[in-house]
């Protein structure tokens, strides 16, 4: 049996090790990612890395592209960054009075924690090969966090 690959978050009420599933929303195809801690009886629930931006934009994401959830999203874009899942982009989505930060992911970097749940993802968007964590060319300069 392969072990699950875990990755440590650091957050204001301490550090948890944390595996990552990828899928993909039921509305719209558009990539999934969730953060799971492992407890007592194994992996449970820890929350949402991405949440689901359908009426965002006009043009649907690139498949490696995801809007990063609003509870805690600075210590998620951290860790984001920490372990080199994707790079952060100059645009937002929006949804009501809240906005939400960009994210291209490396998408063979979440192969390594979720290789099941990537092919899936991939084949559910006819998807050949997958996209490097570079996303679109850019007219305008990435806005530091």
């Amino acid at each position: 049996m392969d072990e699950i690959k875990t990755l440590g978050f650091d957050w204001e009420f301490g550090h948890e090790e944390l595996s990552l599933q990828v899928s993909s929303y039921a509305n719209n195809g558009c990539l999934y990612v969730g953060l799971y801690n492992k407890g007592e009886e194994g992996f449970e629930p820890f929350g949402d890395l991405t949440v689901n931006l359908p009426m965002s934009s006009m043009i649907p994401p690139e498949s490696n592209e995801a809007y990063i959830s609003g509870s805690f999203s600075r210590e998620k874009l951290q860790f984001i960054k920490k372990h080199e899942l994707g790079v952060l982009l100059p645009e937002e989505g929006f949804s009501g009075y809240c906005t939400y930060a960009k994210v291209a992911f490396d998408m063979e970097r979440l192969r390594e924690f979720d290789p099941k749940g990537m092919e899936e993802y991939l084949r559910g968007r006819n998807v050949q090969e997958p996209p490097k964590k570079e996303g679109k060319k850019r007219k305008h300069e990435q806005k530091e966090r």
